[in-house]
C-alpha cells in the first residue's frame, strides 16, 4: 500500500502550497494467517518506502491514506483504505482444491467522531464502509462490503506514540462468501458444503505503538481477532475461532521538507 501511495504524492503536492513530507526506506516483518479462522499462518519480511505526508486535505502516515473531506464540530469525512495479503490454497489443508485467495484492497469512507481530546491523548469513534476488491492482477473483482466501527485511543508523548483499537466487524454475503463459501463442486468426504450470509464478522482489538528519533523511526503492533460468534463460525473452512496479527518495522528517513 505505501508504494501506491507514493506514486500518488504528485497528486497530493501539485495542489497544496503548505505541506510537510519525509521519505525514508526501512524494513518490515508481518506475521498473519491466511485469512481468519486458519490456522495456517506467513511470515513476510519485506523492504518497504517509510512515507508520512501531511497537507490541507490529505494525509500518509503508518496508518495509511485519510482525507479530509469536510469537518465540523469535532465531526469529520475521512477515506479509509485496507486490504489483505493473497494465500495459496495449496498450503492451506482444507482449502485445498479450492481457488487461491487473492490480492484484496478495501476502499471507502469513514465518519470520525472526536469524543475527547485533552493533552497528549485523544479518543475517536470512526465508523467507516469500504468496498472490498481482488486481483490476481489479470482483472479485477467486487467481493462485497464491509464496515468495522471502532473506538480508537491515542496517547502521544515525546518520541512515543500509542494506540488502542477495539472494533467490531461486520461484512454483506459476497464478502463472506469470497472467504468461507464452499460451492457443490469443492465437496470432499471432509469438507461439506456451506453458504455464507451476511452479518457479524468479529471483534478485534489492536495495540501499536511507533518511536521516532532523529532520522530513524520505529514501528510495531498486536492485533487480536475473535470470531467465534461470527455468523461464518460453522464453515468447514473455519480451523480456529481467533487469529493474530503482528508486525515490526524499522526505517531511516533521508528526506525532509
Amino acid at each position: 500500500m505505501k508504494f501506491i501511495l507514493l506514486f500518488l504524492l504528485p497528486f497530493f503536492s501539485l495542489y497544496a502550497k503548505d505541506y510537510k513530507l519525509e521519505l525514508g526506506l526501512g524494513i518490515a516483518s508481518l506475521y498473519y494467517p491466511n485469512y481468519i479462522g486458519s490456522k495456517s499462518t506467513q511470515v513476510l519480511t519485506l523492504p518497504i518506502p517509510y512515507l508520512r505526508y501531511t497537507g490541507k486535505y490529505f494525509k500518509i502516515d503508518e496508518d495509511g491514506l485519510s482525507g479530509k473531506l469536510f469537518g465540523i464540530n469535532g465531526l469529520r469525512l475521512d477515506l479509509s483504505v485496507s486490504g489483505s495479503l493473497p494465500a495459496n490454497s495449496d498450503s492451506v489443508g482444507v482449502r485445498q482444491g479450492m481457488p487461491d485467495l487473492d490480492l484484496t484492497g478495501e476502499i471507502g469512507f469513514k465518519l470520525v467522531y472526536n469524543l475527547f481530546e485533552q493533552g497528549v491523548s485523544k479518543l475517536e469513534l470512526e465508523l467507516p464502509l469500504r468496498a472490498v476488491l481482488s486481483t490476481d492482477f489479470s482483472n479485477l473483482k467486487y467481493r462485497g462490503v464491509i464496515t468495522n466501527p471502532q473506538l480508537r485511543y491515542s496517547l502521544n508523548y515525546s518520541e512515543f506514540e500509542w494506540t488502542f483499537k477495539t472494533a467490531a466487524y461486520f461484512a454483506n454475503k459476497d464478502y463472506h462468501s469470497y472467504y468461507y463459501e464452499v460451492k457443490d463442486k469443492y465437496v470432499t468426504p471432509s469438507r461439506a458444503a456451506y453458504e455464507a450470509s451476511g452479518g457479524f464478522s468479529g471483534y478485534r482489538g489492536r495495540v501499536g505503538m511507533t518511536y521516532k528519533k532523529e532520522s530513524w523511526w520505529f514501528g510495531a503492533f498486536v492485533s487480536y481477532f475473535d470470531i467465534k460468534n461470527a455468523v461464518y463460525k460453522d464453515s468447514p473452512l473455519v480451523e480456529t475461532h481467533s487469529a493474530i496479527y503482528s508486525g515490526v518495522s524499522l526505517a531511516y528517513i533521508f528526506y525532509t521538507k
